[in-house]
Formats: structure tokens, sequence, C-alpha cells
């Protein structure tokens, strides 16, 4: 494991002055920099099978923990959690750090945060990643996963909070193959402290069930700002047995990218596919950045 979390991390200042760790590792002069970032209840340490193969291949790697995530600073109020301060956060890091040509790969909610930073910076962006990652504001009500049904009444409030539900439900129900202890064991630990649990479960509250939802708002801002990217190459790559986004959500970025290359990689990976099936998507990841690079 120590092999795994081996790569070098830094922490940048952004919103409020919280502390966000960032894996910041190989050349910063590299002519392509990777953007990883990751969604609900993960951490940096969900691309660590992706990470060392892109840095073989002569690339910089940048991996932020979200803030209540990960190894970075984790506020106690759920008031601070929104998709709102979560896309600020990313946009200050990427600011701070000055980073350009930039190859975004985004999964859960990196979709939202991450297309937000590229609606907001467009120019510092050479091109998208979206793997089982949705950024579209709900036009109707919509009824969510159960999943997310169970998490978001009071119960499951307590219950996320206090005995680390959201954690220990995503990691056995979003895979197709058992997690090694080990490995659950990395999931966990940066969510013993209270501001990660409270972090992770009110990252299930923000899923918009309807129009009115406070992220839905800002999911139709970033939805304005998509028509600064249709000339930035796109790849969707989809694990089909996620029980949170089904495989037919992928047809929706090719609907509103018509520049999209919409690839369903795997039928026996889950939601978190970088532990079921990390092969597949690597290589066509930067197969990909291969082909598209200049």
């Amino acid at each position: 494991m120590d092999r795994e979390l081996g790569f070098d991390r830094r922490e940048v200042p952004v919103v409020d002055g919280q502390r966000m760790s960032v894996i910041d590792d190989g050349p910063r002069e590299a002519e392509e920099t990777v953007l990883f970032h990751h969604g609900n209840p993960s951490w940096s340490f969900l691309w660590r099978k992706l990470i060392g193969p892109t840095l073989d291949r002569g690339h910089r790697v940048i991996a932020p923990d979200m803030i209540g995530l990960g190894m970075s600073e984790k506020p106690l109020s759920p008031a601070y959690h929104s998709l709102e301060r979560h896309v600020l956060n990313l946009q200050d890091m990427v600011e701070t750090l000055d980073l350009d040509d930039l190859t975004l790969m985004l999964h859960d909610w990196g979709g939202p945060i991450g297309m937000g930073l590229a609606t907001r910076l467009p120019d510092r962006i050479e091109r998208i990643v979206i793997a089982n990652s949705l950024a579209f504001a709900p036009e109707s009500e919509r009824s969510l996963s159960l999943w997310h049904k169970l998490l978001s009444n009071r119960l499951g409030r307590v219950l996320g909070t206090r005995a680390n539900l959201v954690a220990e439900s995503a990691f056995r129900f979003g895979v197709e193959h058992e997690l090694p202890d080990a490995v659950l064991d990395a999931y966990r630990w940066p969510l013993s402290e209270r501001g990660g649990r409270v972090a992770a479960h009110r990252l299930v509250e923000m899923v918009p069930e309807g129009p009115g939802h406070l992220s839905a708002e800002t999911l139709r801002t970033i939805e304005d700002g998509y028509h600064q990217l249709q000339d930035v190459p796109m790849l969707v790559l989809w694990a089909d047995r996620d029980p949170v986004m089904p495989a037919k959500l992928a047809a929706k970025w090719a609907r509103a990218f018509p520049q999209a290359d919409v690839r369903h990689v795997s039928d026996e990976a889950g939601h978190f596919w970088p532990e079921d099936a990390p092969g597949p998507f690597r290589r066509a990841m930067l197969e990909w950045i291969d082909a598209t690079s200049p």
C-alpha cells in the first residue's frame, strides 16, 4: 500500500483558506497534464492504478482530494458543501498552480465539478474524459436510486455521519468484485474523522432530485457554458454494471457534445471501475490522449 500512496503531494490553500491535498507528480515541463478528479466517498487513492502508467508516459499528474475527503481539510459544517463551493475550490487550485493544457479525467462528482471548471476556464482545457458521471440539471422531478433515498432520510443522516454508512455501503454495492480488506481500510480511514463523514453524507444530499434543488441551479449555469467546449475533444468511458448510473445515461453526453467519443468499456465493472477494471479504462484513456495530441 505504501507504493500506491507514494506519489508526490502538496497542500494548496483554496476558498476560505481550506487546505486541499493534491497529488502533483511528474515533470512540471511535461507537454501533457492529466487532472484526475474523484467523487464520493472516495479520494485520490481511487486513481492509484492509473496514475503510475500515466507518469510512465512522461505526463504530469494532478489529483486533488476534495475538501472534506481524503487528506484534505475536513470542515465540520454540512453547510460548507455545495456544488458551487467545490467548483470554486477546484478553480482556485488550478489557478494557484497555474495549470494549463489540462486533460480532465472525471468520475462521479468529478463530472459536475470538473465541467464547472471547464466552463469557467475553457482556455486551460485541452481535452475531457468522462467516466460514469453526469453533469446535467434535471428538467423535472425524478426518482433517485434506492441507495440515495435510504441515505437522504433522517435515519440515513444519523447513520451516515456516525457509522460511516456511505463508504461502507458504496464500496460494497458499487463494485462487482469484492475489495480486499486493505483496500477497504484505505477508503475508510480518511472518513474516521467526523468532517469526512459529514462531507460524504452531504454529497449524497447534493444529488438533485428535481429542478428546484440547489445543485440543479449550479448545473444549469454549468450547462449554459457548454457552448464553449464544443470543439474540445471528449471521450466518454462507461462501466455498464453501475447500479447508480446505468449504461443508457452515457448517451446524454453524446447529445450535448456531438464530438464525444462514447465507449462502453466494460459490462463487468460497477460504478467504481478503477477497482473493478482499471486496465481497459487506462488503456482507452492513454491511447486516446496519444491519438489526440498534436
